[in-house]
């Protein structure tokens, strides 16, 4: 197998150096101007970057891909199974880039999703199988464009797959190159309201925003700001995410224990004590409010979640508030820019039998 990552941030680099560190061909696709351009001309020149791996007794190694580059077709023809690590903001402009080149048989993994798989099917009219991940398998930094920091391993990751008949041979294929990555989620809406990040981000900002702004660059969101009332929120977000699940015949799963699974070896362990210990060994942050952390997971993971509960008849309320609490920190009105899955499914309306076919 060759794999192309489609992005170069922290996340992109993370996960090609392990693919590469596994023995597979891989490359690195670049496909905005964003983030450092320096950094990124230097290891693409390089075709090389350093990294130290802090979750394998802090190992250092020099991943080679076979390219890194901002040549979409060379990266898109190249590859047996395409990983798209950019934000879900991305996926319609990536998905676009990308379609022209995309070949029959081809995967293409998204991390994390959000449905985003019913955007990419809308650009692209090949026979492609697609995955979802609700979060990523290893979390790191770029440390000072000069190296890539992996931190953080989940011992287990969950995938979905679109078709979910062809659900083993997509988890056949990751789980060589990922260790973590043998559980099967049952489709990708269950994948992206177990995203973390919706609950979580959202949340820990809004409740926290002017320490954020006092703080001066000395907030740690995962240490500070769930305190007992704040978890109250995050608990009472989940019963109606459970009920959503419950419709789709997923299994009701508790934030906190979803949590643990993902993030412990040792699943006998108290749910909050591993919330806290992951809390404790987080990285600093965030020290802005205008973040991704409201950005990104507010009209992306919320807006998905929000216009799903209302076609199911679940009570979306807390969801909603924290939507417009949001916009209100920013100045910004998240509604109009939500990813809906009327939007995803192009139809007004849409009833639970249409979403049933549309993740089957």
């Amino acid at each position: 197998m060759k794999f192309t990552v489609i992005g170069s941030g922290n996340s992109g680099l993370i996960h090609a150096a392990k693919i590469y560190e596994r023995g597979f061909d891989v490359a690195v696709l670049k496909t905005s101007s964003y983030g450092d351009m320096d950094f990124f001309n230097r290891i693409a020149a390089e075709s090389a970057y350093h990294v130290v791996d802090e979750t394998n007794g802090g190992k250092h190694f020099t991943a080679r891909p076979a390219f890194i580059t901002q040549d979409v077709r060379r990266a898109v023809e190249f590859a047996d199974v395409l990983i798209v690590m950019t934000t879900t903001l991305q996926h319609e402009s990536v998905a676009e880039k990308i379609a022209p080149y995309v070949r029959d048989g081809q995967t293409i993994v998204l991390v994390p999703g959000y449905m985003g798989s019913l955007i990419f099917k809308k650009f692209i009219k090949k026979d492609v199988t697609y995955a979802e991940c609700e979060t990523t398998a290893y979390n790191g930094r770029i440390m000072n464009s000069e190296f890539v920091r992996i931190t953080f391993y989940n011992p287990r990751n969950a995938v979905s797959v679109l078709p979910v008949a062809r659900s083993k041979k997509v988890l056949d294929k990751l789980s060589q190159v990922f260790d973590n990555t043998h559980y099967l989620r049952r489709n990708i809406l269950e994948s992206a309201l177990h995203n973390p990040n919706m609950i979580v981000h959202p949340i820990g900002i809004l409740f926290s925003a002017s320490r954020i702004e006092h703080s001066g660059g000395e907030f740690w969101m995962y240490r500070e700001a769930f305190t007992p009332s704040v978890v109250n929120v995050i608990k009472a977000f989940d019963e109606r995410k459970n009920k959503i699940l419950e419709a789709f015949g997923c299994e009701p799963l508790d934030y906190f224990e979803a949590a643990k699974w993902r993030n412990e070896e040792d699943l006998s362990i108290d749910a909050m004590e591993v919330f806290r210990s992951f809390g404790a060994s987080s990285n600093k942050g965030p020290s802005f409010i205008n973040h991704r952390y409201l950005n990104e997971d507010v009209p992306m993971g919320l807006g998905l979640f929000v216009s799903i509960g209302k076609v199911v008849g679940v009570d979306t309320s807390i969801q909603e508030s924290v939507m417009t609490l949001a916009g209100a920190l920013l100045n910004k009105e998240f509604t109009s820019q939500a990813r809906t899955i009327q939007y995803l499914l192009g139809k007004d309306d849409v009833t639970v039998e249409d979403i049933r076919q549309a993740i089957s």
